[in-house]
Parts: structure tokens; C-alpha cells; sequence
């Protein structure tokens, strides 16, 4: 899957490449007042038609919501595996942001589904990476992470399974396979790339050093939604996921849970769609984890759009992770007749901005406030 059969070339060419490519966005809209880089999430063409590392590096992958509101991006190939060529890829563009000095004062992570594991992975590594180039790591005040697959997901344990075996069923081959991008009757198990390390007994062994960076997390659990004509498709893909999912990452890896456990909610006391209620949540978090928002009717594509989806609720807030968490909310409370058998009663918490506005705006809105 290395398309760069020289090295010494390639590296000439890629650094000219990242020079040319790294200059800052149009639009310079701070966060908190710092600079924003994105990591984009799992592109499933990629591992049709690799691309090549120019293409690569112009990518513009996440929502264009996030587009319009970073500095920097650091890019990766899904065709690649971390450890491999996507580890350098990043390294490289990372360099380039080090000479250039954009978080000298600070920078935030955006980062969307495996955007999460790649940031992590990169974050565990590269004051040595980059102390060996000459060069100050990156000064990263904290990351948001949007449907986070740091943890894994059960889609990419099908596709692996499905690729060593004949005795995965058709109607899970298709659904992974139509998510993934994938023929998981004629793929080899070399051909999944990234998919490899999505799994979640791999995902969890990947950079799971404790470090000071605060990893703030925002989760959904929707999947209805037919915008991309895939409705059919996400329905199968949340019965292949235990417990809450957005249809292709399961709430354990995105509320940053300690185990990969079948939970149902980031909180054990609030749903997602913001009752206050017992729920199974996760046992323990992963450390210096902090789930923020849910939302039960967005889904892992919505999350990060600037399309309203409905009401979002709160897992923590007012209190200061790197950035200082401080959502305007309110609560709900319905009773009913002894008549009225029919509505659901109890107290609802919810974020206020989000009657009118999209979870990303809320949230880049509440950081700048």
C-alpha cells in the first residue's frame, strides 16, 4: 500500500509539499483563542483508490462547519495503518506546524471518529518525534472529540472477521461492508488498513499512556436518518454494535469509557436524550476523558455538521479541562393526570442554545463565550 517506491525522494518532495500546503485557512476564527487543527475521521475510498500524498495533504475531510474554523489539519490515508504510514504522514505535517510556530500559544484538536485515535497516538508521541527532529512539540491545550473511535468499534470486528472467514453472515458482511466502503466477500485481511486498528481489543492497546492533555467528548446515539440514502444500511450496523451507538461507533469508545462495555449512556444517571434517569454508563472513564454533550438524535455524520438535530443534554460541565466547560442549561419536569396514562413523565436536562441551534455551533459558541 506505499505508494513511494524512494524514500529519500519521497521525503524531498512530501516536505516541499507540506510547505506549499500548511499555510493557514481563510478564515481564521480562534477557539477560546487558540488556533484549531482537525483530524478528519476513516475515508472508506480510500482503501478502494489509496490517494496519493499530495491529495492527501489538501484534504479538507472533516464538516465543513470545523473546515471553516481551523488553522491546520493533519490528514491520514485510511488505506495506512497508525503505526505505519499514517503515524508518518502526521508526523510530517505536525513539523511543519512546529516551524511555523501555530501553537506556539496553544492549540485545540478537533478531531471526528478515527480522527480520535490517530490524535491520540500522535499526542503519546511526538514530543520524542519531534525533540529528534529539532523541533518543539505542539502545544495542545486540550481536544474535542466528536464520535471518537479511540475505543473501537464492533464494525471493524465484523470486517476483519468477515475477510478471514466464510462463515460471517451476509446480512452483517453487507452492512459493515456498505459503511466501510468495502467487498467484505473478495477483500483480503492486508486490504483493511486502518480497519485493523479500529478493532476494539486493538484500538485499546494503542497509546493508552495516561498524558495531560484533556480529551473533551461529545456522543450521540441517532441513526434514522436517510440524507445519504444509506437509512436501510445504518439501521443493520446499530444491531451489530452493543449498547448505544451513532450506527458505526458504539458509546463506549466515544464517551472515552475505561472498558469496552455494553453501555447505554455516558452517564449512569442521565439517557441521551436527557432524562434523569438510571442508565448503564460506564464504569470508569479513560483518564482525563471528560464526556460533555449527547445527543439521541444525531448520528456519527451529523454530530459535526451545522444541521440542528434536535435537543442535546449534558453528561459534565462548569468546570475547566484545558478549556473552561460552561454550557447554559436548563431542566424540564412533565407530570401527568392519573388519566394520562399514555405520557412519559419525569425531568429532562438539556443545553439551552441547542432549541435553536446545531451541537457544533453550541459548543464552539459556549468555548468562545
Amino acid at each position: 500500500m506505499n505508494n513511494n517506491k524512494n524514500p529519500g525522494r519521497f521525503a524531498t518532495l512530501l516536505a516541499l509539499v507540506v510547505t506549499a500546503l500548511l499555510a493557514p485557512a481563510a478564515v481564521q476564527a480562534k477557539l477560546a483563542g487558540y488556533n484549531v487543527i482537525a483530524v478528519h475521521g476513516f475515508i472508506a475510498t480510500d482503501l478502494l483508490q489509496p490517494p496519493t500524498d499530495a491529495e492527501l495533504l489538501s484534504r479538507r475531510a472533516i464538516a465543513d462547519y470545523w473546515v471553516q474554523r481551523s488553522e491546520g489539519f493533519l490528514n491520514w490515508s485510511g488505506a495506512e495503518r497508525l503505526e505505519g504510514k499514517i503515524a508518518s504522514m502526521v508526523f510530517q505535517q505536525a513539523k511543519g506546524y512546529a516551524r511555523q510556530g501555530l501553537c506556539d500559544n496553544g492549540c485545540i484538536l478537533v478531531t471526528h471518529s478515527t480522527g480520535d485515535l490517530v490524535a491520540r497516538y500522535f499526542m503519546q508521541n511526538q514530543a520524542t518525534w519531534m525533540r529528534n527532529a529539532g523541533l518543539p512539540p505542539l502545544k495542545i491545550i486540550a481536544t474535542l472529540d466528536f464520535a471518537g473511535a479511540g475505543g473501537g468499534t464492533d464494525l471493524a470486528d465484523v470486517a476483519v472477521a468477515a475477510a478471514n472467514s466464510e462463515y460471517v453472515p451476509d446480512p452483517m458482511k453487507w452492512a459493515a461492508g456498505m459503511m466501510l466502503g468495502l467487498d467484505l466477500d473478495i477483500t483480503d485481511y492486508d486490504e483493511l488498513g486502518v480497519v485493523i486498528d479500529l478493532q476494539t481489543s486493538v484500538a485499546r492497546t494503542h497509546a493508552m499512556a495516561p498524558n495531560s492533555i484533556p480529551r473533551l467528548r461529545f456522543s450521540a446515539s441517532g441513526g434514522d436518518l436517510t440524507e445519504i440514502g444509506m437509512g436501510q444500511v445504518r439501521t443493520i450496523t446499530k444491531t451489530m454494535i452493543r449498547g448505544a451507538d451513532d450506527t458505526v461507533v458504539p458509546a463506549h469508545s466515544s464517551c472515552g469509557a475505561s472498558a469496552p462495555d455494553a453501555i447505554e449512556s455516558c452517564s449512569s444517571s442521565v439517557s441521551y436524550a436527557g432524562k434523569r434517569t438510571w442508565q448503564y454508563g460506564p464504569a470508569g472513564l479513560l483518564y482525563n476523558h471528560f464526556p460533555l454533550l449527547m445527543g439521541a438524535t444525531y448520528d456519527h455524520f451529523s454530530i459535526t455538521r451545522d444541521v440542528r438535530q434536535g435537543q442535546v443534554t449534558y453528561v459534565l460541565n462548569n468546570f475547566t479541562a484545558g478549556l473552561q466547560v460552561d454550557f447554559v442549561t436548563y431542566t424540564k419536569t412533565i407530570t401527568r393526570n392519573w388519566w394520562e396514562l399514555w405520557k412519559e413523565t419525569g425531568t429532562w436536562q438539556y443545553v439551552r442554545d441547542a432549541d435553536s441551534k446545531a451541537m457544533s455551533p453550541v459548543i464552539y459558541d459556549t468555548f468562545n463565550n
